[in-house]
């Protein structure tokens, strides 16, 4: 490990983020599915609650899917140089 912390991601990592990042996906789905289901129910009236959900889904999918690019992992979150914070992966 270097003087930093800074390393690159274990196996069980890369695993982890792309667990998270297929859970997102499904969920993305599903809800975009809702969305477009209410949208033609309610002639694109669509509820307000509905809306932030798929706002919601969509923020955690993109998060998911730069959490999974970024290849090192160190004591702290910095997303300008792909770092992504240890505490992530405590509970693997």
């Amino acid at each position: 490990m270097s003087k930093s912390g800074i390393r690159t991601k274990t196996v069980v990592m890369r695993e982890y983020d792309e667990k998270e990042l297929q859970k997102a996906t499904v969920e993305l789905a599903e809800h975009a599915t809702k969305f477009a289901q209410e949208f033609a129910e309610c002639d694109g009236d669509i509820f307000y609650s509905t809306y932030k959900e798929l706002q919601n889904k969509t923020w955690d999918y993109e998060r998911e899917k730069e959490i999974s690019s970024m290849i090192k992992v160190g004591p702290k979150w910095d997303y300008e140089n792909h770092v992504v914070g240890e505490y992530r992966y405590r509970d693997i």
